[in-house]
């Protein structure tokens, strides 16, 4: 058989087995990428140069930075003080946590500690203020999505890197890719905001604004740290990830935060299913599975439907498997010859990927939407309403899919070429 084809079929396993055995895809993908190299004959270094030590230093450094702002409290704090400049006026809450999500994430954590912490900002403060707490919730992590594909986040860091490996100007994609993700964050809140009328405020349950404390010695130290990470990389054009090592160096000796703490809580697992899956991939591409995956996808493609085909693949895979550490990788690759094939924009294909491979988050199987319904389920001591677990189950399932229906259609029929 073909090696392209095995390669792809691997890949396919993985994810399946990922899914099934709740086995690290990353892990997976090590191991049938050494068995495929050794099987085609590729020498250990070349298997190696999949893993991309240097994608994976910058993942890990800018997590880390985080993972010490968030265990010292810098990040949750910050977040309700930007909700809290809203003030008395209740109806630009949901405008203050879109910005929250949307600026926050931006700045370099991605979304895996701020989709975290949106839902237990954001719920609580739609029940003190008189909003759907759903509501208030799909808002906030619209802002997250909006804002993901900043160049100094985990996931902009690896589809920017992704793209420039393809051969296209990844410096040139930032604007417009950031712009298409962001639009579509906007929409997703406005279609929430419409949906459950969040213009007929209900009675709150109180009516007291949150007194929130001032930022700690140790909270505005972590806060110039990471003034001086974004500085030194947007301006100085430094490598993120061994500045936000830098910047991490010094809190630490500082004692910002917890040292053993903050590195227990660097989310391991998903820097190693991005490296994992990257691995295979490049054995994808030099076995000739990623041009067998360009021709299939390109059977389903002209210059009208290319967008919409390309949005619906991501969105369903990521419905399955991580969009930072599976769709990314799996897809990103194959724009470039893509957009030529079938003559559209490779950086509109590219949007495309990023945009399905974020908004069916939502879904209650997924992180975003796992969360947002533990929080929801949860009273105040902890117990689960499980008669409301089914339904909002079911609600945010619809949700996904909904979303991903109306992006498709969107795609087809060309709404984002006004963005390209």
């Amino acid at each position: 058989m073909n090696l392209g084809i095995v390669s792809l079929l691997l890949l396919a396993v993985s994810i399946a087995i990922g899914f099934f055995r709740k086995t690290n895809v990353g892990l997976v993908c090590l191991f049938f990428a050494f068995v495929l190299g050794k099987a085609a004959g590729v020498p250990t270094a070349e298997i190696l140069k999949g893993f991309k030590p240097n994608l994976f230093i910058n993942l890990m450094g800018v997590t880390l930075l985080f993972s010490i702002l968030n265990k010292n409290g810098t990040i949750e704090l910050l977040a309700r003080k930007i909700v809290n400049l809203a003030g008395s006026n209740k109806y630009l809450i949901p405008i203050a946590v879109f910005v929250m999500g949307a600026l926050l994430i931006g700045i370099g954590p991605g979304s895996i500690p701020l989709l975290a912490i949106m839902p237990a900002v954001a719920i609580p403060l739609a029940k003190a203020r008189g909003y759907n707490p759903l509501m208030l919730a799909i808002i906030g992590c619209s802002g997250c999505f909006g804002g993901r594909m900043s160049p100094i986040t985990p996931e902009g860091l690896l589809s920017y890197d992704l793209l420039q490996q393809s051969g296209l100007d990844a410096a040139a994609a930032v604007q417009p890719i950031y712009t298409a993700q962001l639009v579509s964050g906007i929409l997703i809140a406005l279609v929430a905001f419409v949906y459950y009328k969040g213009y007929r405020i209900q009675m709150p349950e109180t009516d007291t604004e949150e007194k929130l404390d001032g930022f700690t010695g140790r909270q505005l130290l972590s806060l110039l740290g990471l003034l001086v990470m974004a500085v030194l990389v947007i301006v100085f054009k430094q490598n993120v990830g061994l500045t936000s090592f830098s910047v991490s160096a010094v809190l630490l000796m500082c004692h910002a935060a917890p040292e053993r703490d903050s590195l227990k809580a660097i989310p391991w697992g998903v820097l190693l299913v991005v490296s994992g899956v990257s691995t295979l991939m490049n054995l994808a591409i030099k076995t000739g599975g990623i041009k067998l995956l360009t021709a299939a996808l390109a059977t389903f493609m002209n210059s009208y439907t290319a967008p919409a085909v390309m949005a619906c693949t991501a969105g369903v895979m990521s419905l399955f498997s991580s969009g930072l550490g599976v769709v990314f990788p799996t897809l990103l690759p194959t724009v470039a010859s893509l957009g030529q094939s079938v003559g559209v924009s490779p950086v509109e294909l590219a949007s495309m990927v990023v945009i399905g491979g974020t908004i069916t988050g939502i879904s209650p199987i997924s992180t975003t939407g796992g969360l947002i319904m533990a929080t929801l389920m949860a009273d105040e001591n902890g117990t689960a309403k499980k008669d409301e677990e089914m339904k909002l189950f079911m609600e945010l399932t619809v949700w996904a899919l909904g979303i991903l229906v109306v992006l498709t259609l969107l795609a087809g029929m060309g709404f984002y070429h006004l963005i390209f």
